[in-house]
């Protein structure tokens, strides 16, 4: 591996790590009141607000391509089926196979995800029915 692509990947790391940790803390200068607040604002309960914070990439990106390479749109998901979305968002962010995911999609195979270890695969199931 080229030194310059192993220095942009720990770069990379570095600074996703930053960033979730910075909005760890951000989220713990909240009175509990005032997040609770917030996280109802967007969905949410307070622990789905604070797992979403300190998440991977899954949510934001693993799963929108996820949708894609199933040939539905992420956006018009978000849209159309807002509480559904956020709900796969949340699960995507607990879970513990992201690399696998990305590795999978990487190589272009959403069905190992689907028929293994996604468990979005059932909602995502449905809304492949849904949009035929």
């Amino acid at each position: 591996m080229h030194s310059r692509t192993i220095l942009a990947s720990l770069h990379g790391r570095w600074r996703r790590a930053l960033n979730s940790h910075r909005s760890m803390i951000e989220l713990t200068v909240y009175p509990p009141d005032e997040l609770n607040r917030v996280a109802q604002d967007a969905g949410l309960s307070a622990s789905d607000l604070t797992s979403l914070a300190c998440s991977h990439r899954g949510p934001s990106v693993l799963m929108p391509k996820r949708l894609q390479e199933l040939g539905l749109d992420p956006g018009f998901v978000k849209i159309a089926r807002t509480a559904t979305y956020r709900d796969m968002e949340r699960v995507c962010a607990a879970c513990r196979a992201r690399r696998r995911c990305a590795r999978d999609l990487a190589k272009g195979d959403v069905q190992a995800g689907m028929d293994g270890y996604c468990p979005n695969a059932p909602t995502m199931d449905v809304l492949v029915s849904l949009q035929g």
